[in-house]
């Protein structure tokens, strides 16, 4: 990632700059309702920066995957000393620390739903930020496969008009009634009326998935 060396001020330690190019980079993670903030997994911003961060602090962090490994904003990383300058884009990012630096890139987003494998998978950029087990719709009620934008509704609370009004917390809409939406149950084979079931425990991927995925995202379900 090849940067122009002429940079506008900010009170806030995050500056602009142009980029032109681009080489191997960190790749950022982003979630829907942050769209200025990036963050990138705590463990990698402290060893290419040899920069320990304190173990309450770790503790604090706003963010984590699924599988519990913990995120580090830019803005956190600004109040820790580090320089952090913002490329023209708002996407990509370079931070430095004394002579140690690396680029942050920021990519798209995409969902692949694997239904032989009941396995949900979400990437930004190259970084897969999530893989965890799902339950999909069992015999009569098959989960439509295809390729999909997720939306345009989103609910942290959504209750089923078809099925008892059973909740459905943490939902991202796939198509039409089929909903990607965390669950009680999620046993390893199909099991429910065409919906998704993500876990509610186990990191709560369901919760996670909610928080990262952005309207519009591509959704691809196949066997």
């Amino acid at each position: 990632m090849a940067f122009h060396t002429i940079f506008l001020s900010s009170c806030s330690g995050v500056v602009s700059l142009k980029m032109n190019g681009s080489t191997a980079a960190v790749q950022g993670i982003t979630f829907a309702a942050e769209r200025d903030e990036i963050y990138i997994p705590l463990d990698e911003a402290e060893r290419r920066l040899n920069l320990r961060i304190s173990y309450p602090v770790r503790r604090q962090t706003s963010r984590k995957l699924a599988n519990g490994t913990p995120l580090i904003s830019l803005t956190e990383l600004v109040k820790k000393g580090v320089k952090v300058v913002r490329a023209e884009s708002g996407k990509d990012a370079k931070v430095s620390r004394f002579i140690r630096s690396f680029d942050i890139m920021v990519g798209a987003k995409y969902t692949e739903i694997n239904l032989t494998e009941q396995k949900l998978r979400a990437w930004q950029g190259k970084r897969l930020v999530l893989e965890t087990r799902i339950s999909s719709g069992k015999r009569g009620h098959r989960t439509p496969k295809g390729d999909f934008h997720a939306g345009p509704y989103k609910a942290r609370m959504h209750h089923s008009t078809l099925y008892d009004n059973a909740p459905m917390p943490w939902t991202v809409q796939v198509n039409g009634n089929v909903f990607i939406h965390g669950f009680s149950s999620v046993p390893a084979y199909p099991a429910s009326h065409g919906c998704i079931r993500v876990p509610l425990n186990e990191g709560n991927p369901a919760k996670f998935f909610y928080d990262w995925i952005n309207a519009g995202t591509p959704i691809s379900i196949h066997d």
